[in-house]
């Protein structure tokens, strides 16, 4: 065990040696004599100037350094820009006894710095020379920044660089803000060329001039830096920042925030910027990227790649305190993810593709963005979208509500306007839409596709087409508000669609069926529903071919009509529960939300319609009549009518509110029928009296005729023996 001895008293020479030397140095070296080497290895190793108000002292724990107290700091040649209480530097003990200094620690504690840019944007770090203008400022810029060209970094090399408590204010009156920033920042093997462990924790407090309005940021970053000096890049690799934010002003206070980096890199003579790997984790939701830019700081572009793994809206809304609408689906909004590839310049962003994913729904777009001046061209394709789902959920005492129609003079000046006027004048460029298998308030869309343009206050639709019901829909619509009051004009077209279905799915409405076509013109001002419904002026043209009327027999009301005027019984049961019809023809002209029908038609093999008459859109009222004529032989067996009364036209009165009792609103007009039979007697007794007086006249003018007939016989004989005297008398006369 000699050697242990040894070794013991080996070791215990060697601190006895170091606590001399150290000793030594205490004793016999005063430190002070160091503030200049030390200035000038601050502005050889660092390009900052030091000013040194208070006396050096050494410092032995946690290393032998020195220690300055009341010191500040200035970049290069420019005013000081901050001061520390405090400043350690952490020194060889070797070169001590040659009466040199070679600093490998710095640490800095409590930086004071108050940055500020007046209205002008002067910052206060920056002194213009007296009787510069602005010209020559400019151009002082540019002959500064020649200057930099020809800057060398000087040489670094610290083991330790760290900053303890730096308070940082920041204030700008031109935009009226403050940042209060308070950090500390260590970095380990400060070499150039060669990687730095960094970190950095800081609280960051954001507010108005007064400190009003305060968005406070808790920060903590590490990251593996390097520097490139004779390339004049920086790196960082292993980024790793774990933040959050409060404020009153925020929906979710705290906001939690953690954001990854694999590799950050930025080149400042190519001015180019990339970012691998980022990876960041925010309110339940995972977003990963990569972006590079270019000619960052003259001409910037860029392209980037995002995507937003599945997450929960329903969720992420719930942790922003956002509250959502009952909706007719609780299970909506429970899943979606995004997808975007984007590049741009300053001026322009493209976006090719934008894949989204949400609940059940598809939708794929591209989008080009100008920026100055704004606007946009967007295509979007989807398929699978069931508004309802996300729509209220419609109870019995809403739906009754609904029913019940609200008196025309109700109040509505709780009414909110529908179109957003300034947002629509601001608007700039063109939408295409092309969707499949779209649901919305119950109607069943196989597709739409929709082309629309925003310009100078005008939103163009043209057109609208969509394919529903076996059938095609076509709109035409323009929305103008360069004026006082939006305007809208709407030109329809149906093409072959079934009215059945569609308004069973949208109304529950089993009132009609056949092929619809539908034509024309509309045109409305307002911006409330009031006023749109008031408003409303135009034509349209409806044909409806091979249909029916569902639930309503007009034969069967005609015959009612007949029997209650002849005072009979009429058996129901016999009649069928609609009314087929060949073709009906709809003419509607509306004035100022009255819609007027003359010259409407319905054509059956049994019945001829014909009807006119009021629908009051505001009041949802209609006072209508049809005359209905029985034609052809193939009537109801339980109403048994003479061949007269074919042809005649028998009235049907329709009036009321027809959102309350549409079945109900249509009976047959007694009297009117009592006329129809009175105008039939009359017509029969006078066709009866032409009938007698043409016979009478016929046989008054035979009479007449043959006593013609013995008046020309008797004309003739005695013409002939007016001649046969003559004649006698001639013979007498040469005889």
């Amino acid at each position: 065990m000699v050697w242990v001895k040894r070794l013991g008293l080996l070791l215990a020479a060697l601190v006895v040696l170091i606590v001399a030397a150290i000793i030594y140095v205490l004793v016999f070296v005063d430190p002070n004599q160091f503030k200049d080497e030390l200035k000038t290895i601050a502005k050889d190793k660092a390009n900052v100037t030091l000013r040194m108000d208070g006396d050096i002292d050494w410092s032995i724990y946690p290393r032998v350094g020195l220690s300055l107290e009341n010191f500040g700091v200035a970049l290069g040649n420019d005013p000081e820009l901050m001061s520390f209480s405090k400043a350690e530097f952490g020194v060889q003990l070797m070169p001590l006894f040659q009466q040199k200094i070679e600093v490998d620690t710095v640490r800095l504690e409590n930086l004071t710095a108050n940055l500020k840019v007046d209205k002008n944007g002067h910052p206060n770090w920056q002194v213009e020379t007296a009787g510069t203008n602005t010209a020559d400022a400019s151009t002082d810029t540019t002959t500064d920044s020649s200057g930099d060209s020809s800057f060398t970094m000087p040489e670094i090399a610290l083991d330790e660089l760290a900053l303890v408590n730096a308070h940082i204010i920041y204030e700008d009156e031109r935009t009226g803000m403050r940042s209060d920033v308070v950090s500390n920042v260590t970095f380990k093997n400060v070499r150039l060329d060669e990687s730095w462990p960094m970190e950095l924790d800081a609280k960051i407090t954001q507010s108005n001039l007064d400190g009003s309005n305060p968005l406070t940021a808790e920060v903590d970053f590490g990251a593996d830096f390097t520097l490139f000096a004779e390339r004049q890049s920086v790196s960082l690799a292993n980024l790793a920042l774990n933040g959050s934010v409060s404020g009153a002003t925020l929906p979710v206070s705290p906001l939690d925030m953690k954001l990854n980096v694999a590799q950050l890199d930025f080149d400042l003579p190519q001015e180019n910027a990339s970012i691998e790997g980022l990876a960041i984790n925010t309110l339940g939701m995972n977003i990963t990227g990569q972006v590079n830019a270019y000619q960052v700081l003259s001409a910037p572009e860029f392209n980037a790649v995002v995507d937003v793994e599945q997450f929960s809206p329903k969720a992420v809304l719930s942790k922003l305190k956002i509250a959502l609408p009952e909706m007719a689906d609780d299970s909506v909004l429970e899943k979606a993810s995004l997808n975007i590839v984007a590049e741009g310049t300053a001026h322009r962003i493209k976006a090719q593709p934008i894949s989204i994913m949400f609940d059940d729904t598809a939708i794929e777009a591209n989008a080009l963005v100008n920026l100055d001046p704004l606007n946009w061209d967007i295509a979007i394709a989807g398929k699978n979208l069931d508004v309802d789902r996300y729509l209220p959920p419609v109870t019995d005492a809403e739906q009754n509500a609904e029913e019940a129609a609200a008196p025309a003079d109700a109040p509505t000046g709780t009414e909110q306007d529908l179109i957003p006027v300034e947002l629509v004048r601001s608007l700039n460029g063109h939408i295409g839409v092309a969707f499949d298998n779209i649901k919305i308030k119950n109607l069943q869309l196989d597709k739409l596709e929709l082309d629309s343009t925003q310009a100078n206050g005008k939103v163009r639709v043209a057109p609208a087409q969509v394919s529903l019901y076996d059938g095609q829909a076509t709109v035409q619509a323009l929305l103008d508000v360069t004026g006082k009051t939006p305007r809208i004009n709407v030109s329809p077209s149906i093409d072959s669609v079934q009215i059945l279905p569609l308004l069973n799915d949208f109304m529950a409405l089993e009132k009609i069926r056949g092929a619809t076509n539908l034509s024309g013109d509309l045109t409305t001002k307002g911006n409330r529903i009031d006023d749109l419904i008031s408003n409303l002026n135009g034509d349209l043209l409806v044909n409806i071919a091979d249909g029916a009327l569902i639930g309503t027999n007009y034969t069967q009301m005609v015959c009612k009509g007949i029997a209650l005027a002849r005072t009979e019984s009429l058996n129901d049961d016999s009649f069928q529960d609609d009314t087929p019809f060949e073709t009906m023809r709809i003419p509607a002209k509306i004035v100022n939300g009255q819609v007027s029908t003359p010259g409407l038609t319905m054509q059956s093999l049994t019945l001829g319609v014909t009807g006119d008459g009021t629908i009051s859109l505001p009041t949802n009222s209609l006072k209508y009549e049809t005359y209905v004529a029985l034609v052809g032989s193939g009537l109801d067996e339980s109403c048994a009518v003479s061949e007269s009364i074919a042809n005649v036209k028998f009235p049907i009165v329709c009036e009321g509110n027809y959102l309350e009792d549409a079945a109900g609103l249509c009976r047959p007009d007694v009297k009117g029928f009592v006329k129809a039979f009175a105008a039939e007697d009359i017509a029969k007794a006078k066709a009866k009296l032409e009938a007698e007086k043409a016979r009478a006249q016929e046989k008054l003018d035979a009479e007449k005729a043959r006593a013609q007939e013995k008046l020309d016989e008797k004309k003739q004989e005695a013409k002939q023996e007016l001649e046969d005297k003559l004649k006698n008398k001639l013979n007498n006369f040469f005889n």
